[in-house]
This record gives structure tokens, C-alpha cells and sequence, in this order.
């Protein structure tokens, strides 16, 4: 199966970051999903989607997530989870020491070395050790979230640089890291990605036309985030996945 065979949808709502952090607020503190169920959700999704861009199999491929201090990295660590799973190889460019990651994506980067052993999984701190080479089948970037703003600095640039110059595709993990996810504007250090899947709704940068050279395919996952979460900032998402639950978006 590959992306041709998703559902499609040509037209669909937006949001901005700052809705998006209201969403996912509402669905934490007062629908009480927890983030690590919603992350769950999110890394299954992407596994899934680097599945279909790597043409339906991932057994025997090397697959390097690019992990952030955020949720993203935690989203992208729990996605080599899962493709350990189906077969694949991976690693973990970790672009902070674990004492500076967020706690529940250093809860994912914890599991994904207790679930698997050294000839499957590396979590490589490239902070610290500088950064190992990106010879692989796919790049997961998981760097940035929606709430970055600024253009990338530091060992976070150096990766982003790094993952533009090895020809490895990438797929962007919600949006890609140094794309303003309202404008659509790119820093002059943001990843270029072959696909972004795009986790609950898409964010209103990545539907500019502008955009469309960093994004990619362009496909939205379903995480589980209630509908009820989204009629709070004025946005209705009852038929986005009446067809499927990974649906890709024609932009």
C-alpha cells in the first residue's frame, strides 16, 4: 500500500498554533487524555505513514528519528518504537541530553531502548557525542513542534542542515521543524520533507501554497482527540475520517 491508496480530502479546517494549544488543552486538563495515550496514538500513526512512504514495507530498513526536547521528538521516538516492530532498524539522534527532554519524550526514548536491543535501536545523544551519519531509508524529523518559533539554532540547525544534505527522504512529523505554522514562512534553516503527517488538523501554514516545497505530501492522522476539544475554538472535524483514520490532503 502507498499513499495513493489513502482517502482523500481536498477541502478541510485549519488552525492556528495558538488553537491548537487550546485544543490540546482542553483534551488534557478537562477531557483527562493523558498525553502519553495521545502520543501513543501520534507515534502509531507516523510509523504508519513512514510504512507507506517507504512502499508498504519497512523490514530490514534503517530509519533514523531526528528526537526534539517536545512532544514531536517524543511522537518521532515512539514511531521507531513501532517500526522496530515491523522489522525495521533504527536510531535515535537525540538533539538535547535526556535531562533537558520533556518528560514524556524522555519516557518514549527510555521505552524504545527496553523494548528493543542494540542490533535494532540506538539512542545516540548528538548533542553531546556529535552526530553520527544519517545513511539511512528514512529520516523521521521530530525536532520542532508547532509552538517553536524563531528560526532553529544550535545542535537543532546543525541537524536540520545535516538531514537537507544527506538525500535521505524525510518525513515531517506534524510540521516540518523551522516552518511557521501559521504563516507557512521558512526560516532559512527549515527541513525539506518529502511527506509531513500532519497529527489531529492540519496547522494553516502548512495548506499556503508557499509551503508546499517544505511540506510535501501532505497527510492528516487521527489521534484520538475528541471532536468536543476542537468545538471549542469554533472548528468542526466530525467527517474528517469517516473514510479512514490516515487520509491524505490535496493542497
Amino acid at each position: 500500500m502507498t499513499f495513493a491508496a489513502l482517502p482523500e480530502l481536498t477541502t478541510l479546517p485549519s488552525v492556528t498554533a495558538a488553537q491548537m494549544a487550546e485544543v490540546d488543552r482542553v483534551a488534557i486538563q478537562e477531557l483527562h487524555l493523558p498525553v502519553d495515550v495521545l502520543m501513543e496514538n501520534a507515534s502509531r500513526q507516523i510509523a504508519a505513514a513512514a510504512r507507506l512512504l517507504l512502499g508498504g514495507k519497512v523490514a530490514g530498513k534503517r530509519i533514523i528519528g531526528l528526537v526534539g526536547t517536545g512532544n514531536n521528538g517524543g511522537d518521532a521516538a515512539g514511531a521507531l518504537r513501532q517500526l522496530v516492530n515491523w522489522g525495521a532498524r533504527v536510531c535515535a539522534e537525540v538533539a538535547a541530553p535526556q535531562e533537558r527532554l520533556r518528560e514524556s519524550t524522555r519516557a518514549q526514548t527510555t521505552r524504545l531502548l527496553l523494548a528493543t536491543t542494540w542490533e535494532t535501536a540506538i539512542v545516540h545523544d548528538a548533542s553531546r557525542k556529535g552526530l553520527r551519519d544519517l545513511d539511512a531509508d528514512l529520516l523521521l524529523d521530530g525536532l520542532l513542534g508547532y509552538s517553536a518559533r524563531g528560526a532553529p539554532r544550535d545542535d537543532v540547525a546543525r541537524l536540520i542542515a545535516a538531514a537537507n544534505t544527506s538525500a535521505v527522504p524525510i518525513l515531517a512529523v506534524d510540521l516540518p521543524s523551522g516552518l511557521d505554522p501559521d504563516t507557512g514562512e521558512r526560516t532559512n534553516v527549515a527541513i525539506h520533507a518529502k511527506a509531513t503527517v500532519t497529527l489531529a488538523l492540519p496547522k494553516k501554514g502548512l495548506l499556503v501554497n508557499g509551503a508546499r516545497g517544505a511540506v510535501g505530501e501532505l497527510l492528516l492522522a487521527d489521534i484520538g482527540v475528541p471532536h468536543v476539544a476542537f468545538d471549542r475554538v469554533g472548528v468542526d472535524t466530525r467527517r474528517l475520517f469517516i473514510d479512514g483514520d490516515l487520509v491524505r490532503i490535496r493542497h
